[in-house]
């Protein structure tokens, strides 16, 4: 499962991974079958038996869902599903997160605020969200500076997991280091490392622009806090 984060480089790892003859991802890439509305262990089977039409006997199968890190709900399912599960969570600088993230839902048209709007709406939009799972609401399309604290997100997964079955790695080292990351993938999925797997620039999504240099700062200032217990987890996942 590459849980998320959303706008992290899902698309590209989900792109590399499913290139591995050892790997089958999801068709479509994301499957939404742990965060639906009204979800049932029942079915999960029957709904990935329609993503996986192309995998071979023998494959591994995968998923990237990145709203799956978000919901707090999912890993417990997950855990109900497979409690074998290995997950991978990439991880990006939550300020140029939250910027592409404003940027993809303002050019689809599901938010029409500018950015410093939406930021300052965000709040009062999450705490109005009494169904988060259904598909039009505010806890999908809206939380932009919410997604960015992972260490909470993370912590609720390893209430379910054990640490051994979990990987974090950075968008930046998937762009800039590609075999190096994708080599520690394949060893954490226990498929063939040494599978080269062609480079391609695959993330979309906009750059952070010079006009939201105000509302990149603030944004900053925000996560500090944060950025401190993240790093204090990473720590502790690794060892």
């Amino acid at each position: 499962m590459i849980l998320g984060a959303q706008k992290c480089g899902t698309t590209a790892l989900a792109r590399f991974l499913d290139q591995h003859p050892c790997i089958a991802m999801s068709r479509p890439k994301e499957a939404h079958v742990f965060d639906r509305e009204h979800f049932a262990l029942a079915d999960v089977d029957r709904v990935y038996a329609q993503c996986f039409n192309h995998a071979l006997i023998g494959q591994l199968r995968g998923e990237a869902t990145p709203v799956y890190l978000y919901f707090p709900d999912v890993p417990a399912r997950l855990h109900q599903y497979n409690p074998n599960l290995k997950m991978i969570v990439c991880l990006r600088d939550p300020v140029a997160r939250a910027i592409s993230h404003h940027a993809m839902e303002y050019g689809r048209g599901d938010e029409t605020l500018p950015l410093w709007r939406a930021l300052l709406a965000e709040s009062a939009r999450l705490k109005r969200d009494v169904a988060p799972e259904r598909i039009d609401s505010a806890s999908r399309h809206h939380s932009y500076r919410s997604r960015g604290y992972y260490t909470r997100q993370i912590e609720q997964v390893l209430r379910y997991f054990p640490r051994h079955q979990l990987l974090l790695i950075r968008s930046e080292d998937l762009m800039q280091q590609h075999d190096k990351t994708l080599r520690l993938v394949f060893e954490f999925l226990g498929v063939d490392p040494d599978v080269v797997i062609p480079h391609e620039i695959i993330f979309s999504g906009t750059s952070s622009r010079p006009k939201h240099a105000l509302v990149q700062a603030l944004l900053s200032l925000s996560y500090l806090a944060e950025n401190r217990r993240l790093r204090k987890l990473l720590n502790i996942v690794a060892n």
